[in-house]
């Protein structure tokens, strides 16, 4: 009696302690040609989660290509090429690079990818653009479908408000209801 007592005292005190995360609902709106496509309601629960760039990445999936961190302390007024395998030879048909440019601040404000035909990733060129609180303000691609995605923010620095552009018409907008 007693391991079956134990057992479900821990089941509930596990239960209860992963329910209090806060839920925050999104409305995403797409739109086709400049018009109205659909609209979708997402609640989506989150714990002391930041509404950031990444947080749309994992839960909308957009931005897609981003680099690992927008800021690294150890580059200054840099540029930093990474290829895929730097033991093989440095050739685009072959092996691919990606780019990171970043400012006198340590902030990326340029990442490129040099594409890979072999496994059907095609090159981007992206550019970072930062508000006066150092946030991304701005991130667009001049390769491809000219994408753009524009990132406006509330006081405490989460992301209310994102907008994908492809070839200067609105595409979608995700917007935090609560």
């Amino acid at each position: 009696m007693r391991p079956f007592l134990i057992a479900i005292l821990t089941f509930t005190l596990l239960s209860s302690s992963a329910q209090t995360g806060k839920k925050k609902i999104f409305k995403q709106t797409d739109y086709m040609n400049g018009n109205l496509y659909s609209k979708v309601f997402d609640t989506i629960k989150v714990s002391d989660e930041r509404l950031d760039v990444y947080f749309l990445k994992r839960h909308f999936y957009s931005p897609y290509y981003l680099p690992e961190k927008f800021i690294d302390k150890q580059y200054k007024n840099q540029k930093v090429s990474i290829w895929h395998d730097p033991t093989k030879k440095k050739d685009y048909r072959h092996n691919w690079e990606n780019t990171y440019t970043y400012d006198s601040l340590s902030r990326v404000t340029n990442f490129t990818y040099s594409g890979c035909l072999i496994c059907s990733n095609f090159p981007y060129n992206y550019t970072v653009t930062y508000n006066y609180n150092g946030q991304v303000e701005k991130i667009s691609n001049s390769t491809n479908m000219k994408e753009t995605f524009k990132f406006y923010y509330n006081s405490n620095g989460d992301i209310v408000r994102f907008e994908k552009f492809s070839s200067d018409k609105l595409e979608t907008r995700i917007a935090l209801v609560n």
